[in-house]
């Protein structure tokens, strides 16, 4: 697939969730939140796309072309071949489980999502901030021409109970899916948060800086990054770290996790059999 056509389709797929989030939760929201929704079909300016619109395009091709090769070392060809072939390892080991990415509100988080869910064959990425963003956008009703909302903009304008309304009703969606890597809101520290992600595998990231904040939100942060740590796996990373090597461990850590607890693999397979036999998948 072009980078061109991936990108479509990523945009279609957030799109698509957008909008049956939009269907599903405006009767459950809090009052607050609850607004006129015009339509179903979110346009384009308001897409789950449109809250990272900041971050460049880079387009891909299929197959590195011979001269790049030839200026690759041979170490660093070797480390990405290994790369590779653990997360393939991975992909294999999750049975169509899966991962809930935990942690503080980080750009780099996103970013971190992003690349590992690609490197997971047939898994998709589902931002539960950026959807939380296009739909919001949508209930509040956002003027042509208006800058995609942040979740600083959430912060600022929404009640805290209202945030966290939005991000469970969001959260119970994205869940019914399977071969997913979801990025979970950085406030979803519940009880009832962590056994709806704990039907699959939680990993939280620790180490990177979060984005600025109100100082009601600073201070919520402390008791959120503390309730993280009821995480299945914690992986620990410098925020100067590349983005890749970030990955890596994310790898690294399930790999690791899943080997001490191989009685769970069939446990995930039989999860994803009976969801599959319900019509829902990846594809769905």
């Amino acid at each position: 697939v072009s980078g061109g056509d991936g990108a479509r389709a990523s945009r279609a797929s957030r799109d698509d969730m957008t909008a049956l989030v939009l269907l599903l939760t405006g009767a459950s929201l809090a009052p607050g939140l609850q607004r006129p929704v015009p339509t179903p079909l979110l346009p384009g300016r308001w897409s789950a796309a449109a809250c990272s619109s900041r971050a460049p395009v880079v387009r891909c091709q299929e197959e590195i072309p011979a001269s790049a090769l030839e200026n690759i070392p041979p170490a660093a060809m070797a480390d990405a071949w290994m790369r590779d072939e653990k997360a393939r390892e991975l992909g294999e080991a999750l049975k169509g489980c899966s991962v809930y990415l935990v942690g503080l509100g980080s750009p780099k988080l996103e970013a971190v999502g992003r690349i590992f869910s690609r490197r997971l064959p047939k898994y998709r990425y589902y931002s539960v901030p950026e959807l939380m963003c296009s739909t919001y956008a949508t209930l509040s009703g956002g003027e042509e021409g208006a800058a995609a909302p942040m979740m600083s903009d959430l912060y600022e304008a929404e009640p805290m109970d209202d945030v966290t309304s939005l991000a469970r009703a969001i959260t119970d969606q994205v869940q019914q899916y399977t071969r997913a890597v979801v990025r979970s809101w950085e406030g979803s520290v519940s009880t009832s948060d962590f056994a709806v992600m704990q039907q699959g595998i939680v990993v939280r990231v620790v180490g990177m800086e979060p984005e600025p904040s109100s100082g009601a939100v600073e201070e919520a942060r402390e008791g959120w990054a503390e309730k993280h740590s009821a995480a299945d796996v914690t992986v620990s990373v410098e925020t100067e770290a590349p983005t890749d090597d970030i990955v890596f461990a994310v790898v690294k850590g399930l790999l690791e996790f899943i080997e001490k607890n191989p009685g769970k693999s069939d446990e995930w397979k039989s999860k994803a059999d009976a969801l599959q036999a319900e019509g829902w998948s990846v594809d769905n």
